[in-house]
C-alpha cells in the first residue's frame, strides 16, 4: 500500500473544510411562492346533500 504524502494530507484537509464551510441552501419567500404556483391543485365544490330517492 502507497505511503500518502504531505500534500495528500494537506489537500484532503482543504476539500473537507472546503466543503465544510460551505454556505447551507436557503430558500426565501419567493421561492417558496414560486413552488406553490407551479404544482398542481384541485378545486372540489362543496357537499350537497341528497333528497328523494337518492340519485
Amino acid at each position: 500500500m502507497k505511503k500518502f504524502g504531505i500534500t495528500t494530507a494537506i489537500a484532503t484537509g482543504f476539500a473537507a473544510a472546503l466543503f465544510g464551510l460551505a454556505a447551507p441552501a436557503n430558500a426565501d419567500v419567493t421561492h417558496h411562492q414560486w413552488i406553490s404556483d407551479i404544482q398542481q391543485q384541485a378545486t372540489v365544490g362543496s357537499a350537497q346533500s341528497t333528497f328523494g330517492n337518492g340519485r
